[in-house]
């Protein structure tokens, strides 16, 4: 398995209630694509993130398009960040 970073800033300390209704919306596009799965979701000091799990590095191409079409669909026009954390 892979793991994804996804990092979304935020305008505050915390997320507000409609940036984590987002992020939850992008949350719910990634656990129903045929990629992968999130494993983890947090907000806090100024970000909000997700971690997402794919088979292996062979699928980082389809993931990052899943990624970036989830983004564009629920939090178009917000920056975010995506690194791997590395195989698990």
């Amino acid at each position: 398995m892979v793991e994804l970073e996804i990092t979304i800033p935020v305008a505050s300390k915390w997320p507000s209630r409609d940036e984590l209704k987002a992020r939850n919306a992008v949350e719910d596009a990634l656990n129903q694509s045929a990629v992968g799965k999130c494993s983890g979701a947090g907000g806090g000091m100024g970000e909000m993130d997700l971690t997402f799990r794919i088979a292996d590095q062979t699928a980082l191409p389809a993931a990052r398009a899943v990624i970036d079409q989830a983004m564009n669909t629920h939090m178009l026009g917000v920056e975010y960040r995506v690194r791997l954390l590395g195989e698990q």
